[in-house]
């Protein structure tokens, strides 16, 4: 049977229930709440930042989503080190300047050459995909930060 009083819309039951919920937290307890829900809404509704592109027909804008997704495959290809986070940064005329990418590596890995493979695949990546205007590898910054080792291969997918 329903709970609802008489022309309550499908959902109201719930919402009064969480107002009630929120109601008893205290004034610290609402801000951590508060906290949580703004960056939920955050990652929720924040649009990709575009860059800039440049190919044989003329100059294009990739959402910065894509070119992290497109980072993200090329570095999960390799075999001892998966990508955890991906940021990058573009001018005040949208051309890429800077990406950080976070990895995982397998232990036993020799740090310095995953870090250089990481790097390369990363400015061939941006390459492919932002043609002409794909930074020079010495124009962008490419920062590889290993943020974990781990023993298991599993573990980097």
């Amino acid at each position: 049977m329903n709970d609802r009083p008489a022309g309550a819309l499908p959902g109201e039951d719930v919402l009064a229930a969480a107002a009630r919920s929120l109601r008893v937290h205290t004034p610290a307890g609402w801000t951590t709440a508060r906290a949580g829900v703004l960056e939920r809404a955050r990652r929720a509704f924040r649009p990709s930042a575009p860059v800039r592109g440049r190919h044989e027909l003329g100059e294009f804008v990739v959402a910065s989503d894509v070119v992290v997704t497109r980072l993200r495959q090329a570095v999960d290809a390799l075999p001892d080190a998966a990508a955890r986070r991906i940021t990058c940064s573009t001018d005040a005329t949208d051309a890429l300047d800077g990406v950080t990418v976070e990895v995982t590596v397998l232990f036993g890995a020799h740090l310095p050459t995953t870090a250089r493979t990481v790097r390369a695949v990363a400015v061939r990546a941006l390459e492919e995909l932002l043609g002409e205007l794909s930074p020079v590898p010495e124009a962008v910054d490419v920062h590889v930060h290993v943020g974990d080792v781990v023993a298991d291969s599993r573990d980097l997918r």
